[in-house]
């Protein structure tokens, strides 16, 4: 087989093994901003958190204290397939609410920070 021909099926299998693939994933259910603007320190019980928002990811229970947690997370995976070398890139967001119930089940204080918003798929290898 002569040198030509051998380059020309290396290079044919690098193009039959080259792509790119596009993932995603998402966890959870996105946070109902809406129904998050309901919610009242100091005046809504519990029972209507869960009307509004659904029932909690995770209920934590501290000192007296109800925390009620919900979260969504978002990811996005581009790469570029080349045989042997591979580019891969992963990028997660995530939005995280805690609502803090008293003894008595009245919300006291909401702590929410939303991340989702700055996911894409870029990819870059060697950072940003």
């Amino acid at each position: 087989m002569t040198s030509a021909r051998k380059l020309f099926i290396y290079l044919l299998l690098g193009l039959i093994m080259s792509g790119c693939v596009v993932s995603r994933g998402r966890v959870g259910n996105p946070i109902d901003e809406q129904s998050l603007q309901q919610i009242e320190k100091g005046v809504t019980p519990r029972n209507q958190v869960v009307e509004l928002l659904g029932a909690p990811d995770r209920i934590i229970q501290g000192n007296e204290t109800d925390i009620f947690q919900y979260y969504y997370y978002d990811a996005k995976s581009p790469a570029i397939i080349l045989g042997v070398f591979n580019i891969f890139s992963l990028n997660i967001k995530s939005d995280n609410l805690y609502v803090f119930l008293d003894k008595h089940g009245i919300t006291q204080d909401l702590i929410y920070g939303k991340r989702t918003d700055g996911v894409d798929f870029t990819l870059r290898p060697w950072g940003k």
